[in-house]
């Protein structure tokens, strides 16, 4: 099953004890407000970018360099302060080196730069809720993991999910986009990338925790990035407020909404994580609303309603 597979206890079906009992309830809920924690401040990080771009005339792929440098350089420092010498044990096996280098491109580097390149064509709002898209590619993989058949919750998400960016890409016009095809093909792509930084970094999470595991991930993705984008050709207008909203991009969009989501994956398992993560597009939607002055038609919010319904009921009535 599903939640049995990524370590979460089945409590529905199975012999739990109350001790056992009492000891997951407190780890689900110390879980959920991780995971709650995360998706919010990264709902706010993105409207922080969304002003970065429009008014201060930053690129997305700048930012999410900087991003990635300066607070993958913090995290380490801290896990540096914590563990010493050990931060560099991930290095020091094939195995779980191969293993974080896969997070640090294709989990964190491309998530990040996926998704702000979404917000930057498009909005927080609707570049967040495509990008939760994820728990349903989760689920797929999943099925695809078990070898069975989707039951009937697993098709009506499904369909839901689908009519959901149906609307939101094209607003019931079958003929044309509502949103431009950058936007839609980054939401996408940040949906894919977002699936992989869920499940792929879940045995490097277990043995050396969420500090050296983020901190490699954002260090050695912008590392890797910087030459690409041209780290120190700086663009934009900078003021006091550029640099304030740069600040609120690394420490709160990043350190905070990073570190706190991926340990509420950690203690939740990728799908429920994912799942109580949905609290970032709502996020992201009435910050947009009511920071940027971002209007949302009715096909929009039909649209953004389908998918994170869909994403929502998975959470709530998936016992399996």
């Amino acid at each position: 099953m599903i939640l049995q597979e990524y370590g979460v206890y089945d409590m529905i079906v199975g012999n739990v004890t109350k001790e056992e009992r009492k000891k997951y309830m407190s780890r689900s809920a110390k879980g959920i407000c991780f995971a709650i924690i995360g998706g919010s401040c990264w709902g706010l990080s993105g409207v922080m970018g969304k002003y970065l771009f429009d008014v201060k005339e930053l690129t997305a792929v700048w930012l999410v360099t900087v991003r990635l440098l300066s607070a993958g350089a913090l995290m380490l420092a801290a896990a540096w302060a914590k563990r010493g010498m050990k931060i560099f044990d991930v290095w020091k096996r094939k195995d779980s080196a191969v293993r974080q280098f896969i997070f640090c491109i294709f989990g964190m580097a491309a998530c990040q730069m996926s998704y702000f390149l979404a917000v930057q064509y498009s909005n927080p709002g609707t570049a967040t809720v495509l990008q939760y898209l994820a728990p349903v590619l989760i689920m797929l993989f999943c099925l695809g993991k078990e070898k069975r058949m989707p039951r009937l919750l697993e098709v009506t998400v499904l369909a839901s999910v689908i009519i959901g960016v149906f609307m939101l890409a094209t607003h019931g016009n079958i003929k044309s986009l509502a949103i431009t095809e950058q936007a839609l093909a980054w939401g996408l792509i940040s949906a894919v990338t977002c699936a992989v930084y869920n499940i792929q970094p879940k045995k490097l999470l277990e043995e050396f925790g969420t500090l050296e595991t983020v901190g490699w991930g954002m260090l050695v993705g912008g590392i890797l990035a910087a030459p690409v984008t041209k780290v120190w050709e700086v663009p934009g207008n900078w003021d006091s407020m550029t640099v304030l909203m740069m600040a609120g991009v690394v420490l709160i969009g990043t350190i905070i909404a990073f570190g706190c989501y991926l340990h509420g994956v950690a203690l939740l398992g990728p799908v429920k994580g994912s799942m109580f993560g949905c609290v970032e597009p709502l996020a992201a939607s009435i910050l947009s609303a009511a920071v940027l002055g971002q209007v949302f038609g009715a096909m929009d919010i039909l649209g953004m309603v389908c998918i994170i319904g869909g994403v929502t009921a998975l959470a709530v009535f998936d016992k399996k």
